[in-house]
């Protein structure tokens, strides 16, 4: 087996090709790869070091030095990737290195956003209300972005109604339920690329603010606006399951 295959499974590489953002920083992070290996570092640190650039990277980014944030943002993204790569390479997966990127994972959607908004208000790019719609509408998809990780039915279409096809096929292990239906897999491929860290508006407003601050006003407003629908429609569609 290739190091590339054993760091970057087919299996992963599939689940991946629906969101374009995340090959590309694999390859960004190939040198980090590396130069964990060659330290032995273990997974974990790897993930802990991605807190603390993450953390810093939502400060900077707060105080409008979004050249510094930016960096350390792509920094953080990278590292993201490393983990999970240094954990396959070395055999080291664990509950808690799962239980680390997903809160990590949070963490990011949480606080980076906001902290983005809050910047480009001090910088008097944007209104006191995009902040606010910023800190809401993550809050609520976070809340609620749980439910699409883990599947809570058998990944089977056949048993399922038109309506609970689609609802049921936004969570990640359910494959068939998913290319089952066009509308549900369409839906799934919008929100991976537009409400995850490893969506294009997400890191659109990353290089933006890294090149011109003003043109992440525009990417910031797409994530917060897919954030907050998303967040809602799966509100939604536990109510409709209830029932």
């Amino acid at each position: 087996m290739s190091i590339i295959n054993k760091i970057y499974p087919p299996e992963i590489r599939s689940q991946e090709r629906l969101s374009p953002v995340i090959p590309l920083l694999r390859f960004i992070s190939i040198p980090i790869f590396f130069i964990s290996a060659l330290f032995r570092l273990h997974p974990n640190f790897i993930t802990i070091l991605s807190f603390v650039t993450l953390i810093l990277s939502a400060f900077f980014a707060s105080q409008s030095d979004f050249l510094i944030s930016s960096i350390l943002m792509l920094l953080t993204l990278s590292l993201d990737c490393v983990d999970g790569e240094l954990a396959r390479y070395t055999d080291k997966k664990s509950i808690l290195g799962l239980k680390m990127e997903s809160a990590h994972a949070d963490l990011t959607l949480l606080i980076y956003p906001s902290c983005v908004s809050i910047g480009l208000f001090n910088s008097g790019f944007i209104s006191i209300w995009i902040v606010l719609l910023a800190v809401i509408s993550s809050s609520v998809y976070v809340n609620w972005r749980e439910i699409l990780s883990t599947s809570s039915v058998d990944d089977n279409p056949n048993k399922l109604s038109k309506v609970r096809r689609i609802i049921f096929s936004q969570q990640k292990p359910n494959k068939n339920i998913r290319n089952s239906t066009f509308l549900g897999k369409l839906i799934f491929v919008l929100r991976m690329n537009t409400v995850t860290q490893a969506s294009f508006p997400f890191l659109f407003m990353v290089i933006f603010l890294l090149l011109s601050p003003s043109r992440a006003v525009l990417p910031l407003q797409i994530l917060v606006a897919s954030q907050g629908t998303i967040g809602i429609s799966l509100f939604l569609s536990k109510l409709i399951l209830k029932k």
